[in-house]
C-alpha cells in the first residue's frame, strides 16, 4: 500500500517561536527596569522653577534625595535622617568622589535652611558634584 504525501508549499519556513520568547524577555526587562528608575523619585515634590536650565552629562552613580515639604528626607522611597543620609552617602562613594553626583529634589516651598544641611553633608563626604532638579520656566 502506498502513503499519501502531501505536496510541500516551496520556500523557507521559518519558526518564530524563539523570536517570540526573546521579545518577552525584553518586554519584562523594560518593565522592571522602567519600575526600578521611577523608585527614585516616588515622593511629591513641586519642583522650583528655574529661568535657564544647564543639562549637563548624567552621572552614572547618582544619588538622588527628596526633600518635602516638610522637611523630609528620602532616599529611594525609604525616609532618612541627616545623620542616616551622611553614612548612606559614604557608603556608596567608597572614597571615589570624583564620578559621583548627589541631586536634590526639592520642593519649591522647602526653605533653603532645610536644604543646607543636605549641601554640607555632601561635602563632609567629599562630593562636591551636586545639582538640583528644577522645572523650567
Amino acid at each position: 500500500m502506498k502513503v499519501p504525501q502531501r505536496e510541500r508549499a516551496p520556500g523557507i519556513r521559518f519558526n518564530i517561536t524563539p523570536l517570540i520568547d526573546v521579545v518577552f524577555l525584553l518586554v519584562i526587562f523594560f518593565l522592571v527596569t522602567a519600575h526600578f528608575a521611577q523608585n527614585e523619585q516616588v515622593e511629591a515634590v513641586e519642583l522650583p522653577q528655574a529661568s535657564e536650565v544647564a543639562v549637563g552629562p548624567e552621572s552614572p552613580r547618582r544619588l538622588v534625595v527628596s526633600v518635602t515639604p516638610d522637611g523630609s528626607l528620602f532616599v529611594k522611597g525609604r525616609q532618612f535622617s541627616l545623620e542616616e543620609f551622611e553614612v548612606l552617602l559614604r557608603e556608596n562613594t567608597q572614597g571615589r568622589t570624583a564620578d559621583y553626583e548627589v541631586r536634590i529634589r526639592s520642593d519649591q516651598s522647602v526653605p533653603y535652611e532645610k536644604v543646607e544641611p543636605l549641601l554640607l553633608a555632601s561635602l563632609r563626604a567629599g562630593v562636591t558634584n551636586i545639582g538640583f532638579a528644577v522645572t523650567e520656566k
